[in-house]
């Protein structure tokens, strides 16, 4: 599966308002995960929810290695190719 930068950074702040009970339409790509409520519980899920919904091997450190949810989508899509 091909993946698209702006897909998977979307996906992954629809996952952050949904855990975090917040609305989605603050959330940008540029928004700090840390910010928006991501903890280390709530990053695991994220990165269940990706795995499960891209079908790749996320590890959770990664939503902290990377700051926004559009950093994380860029080296997952990085992560893809060169795979």
């Amino acid at each position: 599966m091909k993946l698209e930068k702006n897909l998977v950074a979307e996906f992954i702040l629809d996952r952050v308002a949904e855990l975090t009970k917040s609305p989605r339409a603050p959330l940008r790509a540029d928004t700090r995960l840390v910010d928006a409520g991501v903890d280390s519980l709530r990053a695991v899920l994220i990165c269940g929810h990706l795995e499960d919904k891209f079908a790749i091997e996320v590890e959770p450190s990664l939503m902290f290695e990377y700051q926004t949810a559009g950093e994380v989508a860029d080296a997952l899509v990085r992560q893809a190719v060169a795979a």
